[in-house]
């Protein structure tokens, strides 16, 4: 009887450690970045989704319904072990419809979140089905993230 209940007690500590750490995009999804009062006004295009052991990232592409341009925002939330990094960070993207690059302090994060910021546009889009593809660099380590659709 002792033994099927260490094995019960086991099994849910594995299961509840699976659990939390399965979320890769919670804190940057759409409910956590946009206001539900905005997106009344928002028609939402794309979002890209990927993630490795330290990083995911959300790239979203949207317009306002009364606006031929479209919007495009990237966030990104550090999922590796704790601390989190303590320098700056750089990072670039390339999408077939542009890209980005930038860099910002550690500084800036809000619980491991970076917004990447957005930009503005009534050129072309990466397809629906294309892959975007981030290159994050902090303390001397780099990664590859391949965002696809979702």
């Amino acid at each position: 009887m002792k033994r099927i209940i260490g094995i019960l007690f086991l099994c849910v500590i594995v299961l509840s450690g699976c659990i939390g750490r399965n979320n890769y995009y919670a804190g940057i999804e759409k409910k956590d970045i946009f206001d539900s009062k905005s997106t009344t006004n928002i028609e939402f295009v794309y979002m890209y989704k990927g993630h490795t052991d330290n990083w995911s990232a959300v790239y979203y592409v949207y317009k306002l319904k009364d606006n031929e341009n479209h919007t495009s925002k990237m966030i990104l939330k550090y999922i590796g072990e704790k601390p989190l990094p303590a320098e700056e960070l750089s990072y670039k993207f390339d999408t077939v419809g542009g890209g980005g690059a930038g860099s910002l302090s550690t500084a800036d994060s809000k619980d491991g979140i970076y917004n990447l910021g957005y930009s503005e546009s009534n050129g072309s889009l990466a397809s629906q089905d294309s892959i975007v593809k981030m290159q994050v660099n902090w303390s001397g380590v780099s990664e590859i993230i391949e965002l696809k659709p979702s």
